[in-house]
């Protein structure tokens, strides 16, 4: 609740509350009309209730007003419309700089020493960064002779991206002999143009002055304390009072068969009696409290919150029986202090109400209650009821979880004879047929007290599908992983008969892996070639590049995988006649596709083992045509 910056003079005495201007009565209410059925703009207010001037057709200038549903885009303002949102108007306000009263009520036809609160909603049109805070202040003056009562200022209306709401209320008390007062609003600024919403303004009574000085119109409890209902033995004396209430006119009344109050004849003291109680006397007490002259008056007077009697009670079981096996069985007794039960085999609790969440064969039987009262005859009853447990006559198969394979169907069957059924599907027959993936719930019932119900989770899933790394070679003596990666494999199996996801292998061969699943199955084979890896190179000593076929290029010969390799061939004068970082391509004796001569040509070989040693061989070649 926002905080209020509250100011009282005289006798005022203000509270913070908006739960108050719900609970007095109103002596003057403008909402500014309108409902959902009315045009976009309404008509102006009263003559004199503004001192500005009313605009009924566009945007608003300064010192003008307007009636209006919502915001609908004028001068710039966020969008929103009035607070409660049920299609009435609001008063929307350009300000303007010298002239801060923008509208006044009255309101009339007090009690003396009467407390009032005045309550209100607010709002900035503002929007966020484009306007300044801007605070609305309250003034009630007495309509005699214009002197100040109470005034108030609310927190500063925030500027939003939106119409934001603020709802404000105030608390005072008027000097005794004010009938009247003249409500007046106006806003902070006297500078800078400001532009806010005013709606729902309301003036309400909430009570005389009645127990030592309080004004909010609050009661101390009858007898003290809060008790409910109050009980008493037949022929018991019982007694009610207000502690602290100072009157002067005091009236007890007690609640009629239609729920309306009367007086009790000669009941006008803060104390009253009944010195031998009956049955009839069981009913809701309340005081009414006035100042001299008042009492007769329902708004001039203010009644306490009433109190309960309940004269030679009693108590009776209820039940919610009978039950169905496994159904919630709950038992109370209807009125009692404290209450403590015994049941069918060994059962006992405490309480008003026992409730047994899913009931059983066994909790069937004699139920009963010792009822205390707290009463100064302590009073004890006692009472008992049978209640019946009828056994279940359903059961329910449906498998929890379920699967069915994508493009088939599944059978969800809940037959029993003689039953009724509800699907969540909407079907309602003993069985359904499934395709989509979902949780499926039925309700089998007898129509009347019996029903059960369960769920089944269908999970739809496809036929399994795996792949394995291409074909590839492995050295003699290494070995190598195989991994399969599989979808929707409930199982799996090597051709050399293992179970798992990955095998390790070290002989050349062809292995396949097989998945499994209820809706098929799958393979896929890789092939793993054995070759004797070496790391030394194997390289000629002549070639014939004459394109023959034979011996046409000049490259070294490896078993092994090698990186960084590279190869040059320098003529007898060093110079550099081909380069290959590829040990697949070798010199095919041009240079620029120019034949060289026959002749003795150096070559320098460099690369890195599968060891990662570096290795740098050099040696010649000759060139034979």
């Amino acid at each position: 609740m926002k905080a209020l910056v509250i100011s009282c003079l005289l006798l005022a005495v203000c509270f913070n509350g908006m739960a108050q201007c719900a609970s007095g009565t109103n002596v003057f209410t403008e909402t500014f009309g309108g409902s959902f059925s009315s045009v976009d703009i309404g008509p102006a207010i009263a003559n004199g209730a503004s001192s500005y001037r009313y605009n009924g057709t566009g945007s608003l200038q300064e010192g003008e007003y307007g009636l209006r549903k919502h915001t609908g885009g004028m001068n710039n303002w966020v969008d929103g419309s009035d607070n409660t949102g049920r299609g009435g108007y609001m008063m929307m306000v350009r300000t303007k700089p010298g002239q801060p009263d923008f509208y006044q009520a009255a309101a009339q036809g007090f009690c003396r020493a009467q407390s009032q609160g005045i309550c209100f909603s607010a709002a900035s049109l503002s929007k966020k960064g484009s306007g300044r805070d801007i605070t609305i202040l309250v003034e009630v003056r007495n309509a005699t002779n214009n002197s100040l009562l109470a005034n108030f200022s609310s927190t500063p209306l925030k500027s939003n991206d939106t119409i934001s709401w603020s709802s404000f209320s105030f608390f005072y008390s008027l000097p005794k002999g004010v009938s009247s007062v003249t409500v007046r609003f106006s806003f902070s600024s006297n500078s800078v143009p400001d532009d806010f919403a005013i709606d729902d303004i309301k003036v309400i009574n909430i009570g005389t002055s009645v127990v030592n000085g309080n004004e909010s119109g609050v009661y101390p409890l009858i007898n003290g304390k809060y008790e409910y209902p109050v009980f008493a033995c037949l022929n018991e004396k019982v007694t009610f009072t207000m502690p602290g209430a100072t009157g002067p006119e005091f009236q007890w009344e007690r609640m009629k068969p239609d729920y309306t109050y009367e007086p009790i004849p000669g009941a006008n003291q803060s104390t009253y009696t009944i010195d031998s109680a009956k049955r009839d006397d069981s009913r809701f007490y309340r005081l009414r409290v006035a100042d001299s002259g008042y009492i007769a008056s329902a708004n001039c007077s203010s009644p306490s919150s009433p109190v309960g009697l309940y004269v030679d009670p009693q108590p009776a079981i209820e039940s919610n029986g009978p039950v169905c096996e496994g159904s919630p069985l709950d038992i109370a007794v209807t009125v009692g202090s404290s209450v403590t039960w015994t049941g069918p085999n060994g059962f006992t609790a405490s309480g008003n109400r026992i409730s047994i969440p899913a009931a059983r064969m066994r909790d069937s039987g004699l139920y009963q209650a010792k009822v205390f009262f707290n009463t100064s005859c302590q009073l004890t009853v006692d009472v008992k009821a049978n209640v019946e447990v009828k056994k279940n006559p359903f059961s329910l198969r449906l498998p929890a979880d379920t699967s069915v394979c994508r493009g088939r169907s599944v059978l969800l069957d809940a037959s029993n004879p003689g039953a009724l059924y509800t699907w969540s599907t909407g079907d309602n027959q003993p069985a359904i047929t499934v395709k989509d993936e979902g949780v499926y719930t039925v309700l089998v019932s007898d129509g009347k007290l019996c029903k059960l119900s369960a769920s089944s989770n269908v999970h739809v899933i496809s036929s399994p599908s795996v792949r394995l790394r291409s074909d590839t070679s492995l050295c003699l003596g290494d070995t190598i992983q195989l991994t399969g990666t599989t979808v929707n494999a409930a199982s799996m199996r090597w051709s050399t008969g293992a179970t798992a996801a990955a095998i390790k292998v070290a002989t050349g061969g062809v292995y396949t892996l097989q998945v499994f699943n209820d809706c098929g199955a799958a393979s896929a084979s890789v092939k793993i070639d054995m070759i004797r890896c070496s790391e030394d190179l194997l390289v000629p000593t002549a070639f014939s590049p004459n394109k023959d076929g034979l011996n046409d290029v000049f490259k070294p010969v490896l078993d092994a995988s090698i990186s960084r390799y590279q190869l040059n061939i320098y003529n007898r004068w060093g110079i550099s006649l081909f380069t290959s970082y590829d040990i697949s391509k070798g010199w095919d004796g041009t240079v620029n596709k120019l034949p060289q001569n026959p002749g003795v040509y150096v070559w320098v070989i460099e690369y890195t083992s599968k060891s990662g040693k570096h290795h740098t061989l050099n040696g010649t070649v000759t060139l034979v045509r």
